[in-house]
């Protein structure tokens, strides 16, 4: 099997481990640990690698560190690596190498993961060098080199080190740092991997061996939570929201859940349509099977309208399965959105919601109810039977491609064939107005096609 490629981005933080050998301690005594700390600041000063955190076990030596050129990490591991060796070998009388192996190593996206990368190298019990005590509790580390982000913790050193100590770092985290650390792939989001793949021209995207897997059309891109769990007063009682600055959670969808009540706005510029499924739904169609169009490269909406259904992630309202009437609150664990350091606490120092969490219950609260009134109006719309099946595609014969399809659309001369009655009833009751909405809206299937256009 070939080396993993180390990939560098100047910049950009750096998770590495070495194991030592099986049943071999790196250090045995004050000795040993003296000169290995005494080692690792000569050689960072030397080699350009500002280490932000750092942790020396008996079996392991793990650190998060921004190196300032593509050669800085790999000639200080090199380097640390032999003197360590050298030294080690001599004093305890041994020969031969130390270390299992290479070092392993993950490229950080710096603003979502470089703080619980730190807190999670000091975590390790059974540490006998550690940062712990410069970023935790003030003390002086020469080797440490702080990120800018900590100065934000504070206007003192006091104070931003007893914020930091403060921080925790979700399970869910931690299993994605260790994961990405031993596959050596980059710890970040998708979005962010593409950036790096767009500029660099590479491909850092791990897959799988083996044939690929088929692609189901109608799974694909329907959902914009990564990991949704029960928000618990206890386990999240640090956690903290930050404003919504981008829209790139939902970037990979191509429909998106949509109100009645909201169809007036979005009518104006996308098309609105009903799910191909056994029970409808509406839908906003905002991409021809591959990116969501509606977002642009900033990760804004390019209309003032942005659906609902976005605005209210992270956050998740479901219904428990011993009394569908009792709801209850589910969050993303996963979103960027949330940190334990920065942006606006979700409960009070009692345990109580805080205002931030009471405004996004109220807006799920507000959103079910329409959800509920929205599907009540397809339901009719279904039972009068007038849904006719479509499809977007591009050429004919056997040049024919499919790019969307699994979606609804009302037939028009259905509609009109029904009773008056009906209509009448449909008038009184505003079905026939968001029905006008929705065909009106399908004019805008060809500005997918422009905006398709475009971003190529």
């Amino acid at each position: 099997m070939g080396r993993s490629v180390r990939i560098f981005f100047e910049g950009m933080p750096q998770h590495i481990v070495i194991e030592a050998l099986d049943d071999l301690e790196i250090c045995r005594d004050t000795i040993d640990s003296d000169f290995f700390y005494e080692r690792l600041l000569v050689l960072t000063k030397k080699y350009g690698v500002d280490m932000h955190a750092y942790s020396l076990c008996k079996g392991f030596f793990t650190f998060v560190a921004t190196p300032k050129t593509r050669e800085s990490l790999p000639k200080f591991m090199q380097s640390f690596g032999k003197s360590y060796v050298t030294f080690y070998n001599k004093r305890h009388q041994r020969t031969g190498t130390i270390w299992n192996g290479r070092y392993r190593s993950s490229l950080l996206e710096k603003s979502s993961y470089l703080l619980d990368t730190m807190r999670y190298i000091e975590s390790h019990a059974e540490s006998v060098l550690s940062s712990f005590g410069r970023n935790s509790q003030n003390k002086k580390d020469s080797l440490v080199v702080l990120p800018d982000f900590y100065k934000d913790f504070g206007v003192t050193d006091t104070q931003r080190a007893d914020a930091y100590n403060q921080s925790r770092i979700l399970k869910s985290k931690r299993d994605f740092l260790v994961r990405c650390l031993f596959k050596q792939t980059i710890t970040g989001s998708k979005y962010f991997i593409e950036n790096l793949e767009q500029q660099s021209g590479e491909t850092y995207s791990r897959k799988k061996r083996g044939r690929p897997k088929k692609i189901n059309k109608k799974k694909q891109g329907k959902t914009m939570y990564k990991n949704l769990v029960l928000l618990d007063k206890e386990e999240h009682k640090n956690l903290k929201i930050n404003p919504i600055q981008n829209l790139f959670f939902a970037k990979n969808l191509n429909f998106i859940p949509t109100l009645a009540q909201e169809i007036s706005h979005i009518s104006t510029a996308f098309p609105v349509v009903f799910t191909g499924d056994e029970k409808p739904s509406l839908v906003t169609l905002v991409g021809l099977g591959v990116d969501n169009l509606a977002i642009n490269q900033e990760g804004k909406w390019i209309t003032s309208y942005v659906p609902a259904m976005l605005r209210k992630y992270p956050f998740h309202l479901a219904a428990t399965q011993e009394n569908l009437d009792n709801k209850v609150i589910l969050i993303d664990e996963d979103s960027e959105l949330f940190s334990t350091t920065t942006g606006t606490a979700l409960f009070n120092e009692n345990g109580e919601a805080g205002e931030s969490l009471e405004n996004a219950k109220k807006f799920l609260i507000g959103f079910e109810q329409q959800a509920v009134s929205t599907a009540a109006i397809i339901a009719t719309i279904v039972k009068a039977d007038i849904l006719e099946d479509r499809e977007i595609a591009v050429g004919e014969g056997e040049d024919k491609k499919i790019l969307v399809n699994g979606f609804k659309i009302i037939d028009t001369e259905k509609l009109y064939a029904l009773s008056d009655d009906i209509l009448a009833d449909w008038a009184r009751k505003g079905i026939l107005r968001f029905i006008d909405e929705h065909v009106k809206s399908l004019a805008h299937i060809e500005n997918l096609f422009k905006l398709a256009n475009a971003r190529q």
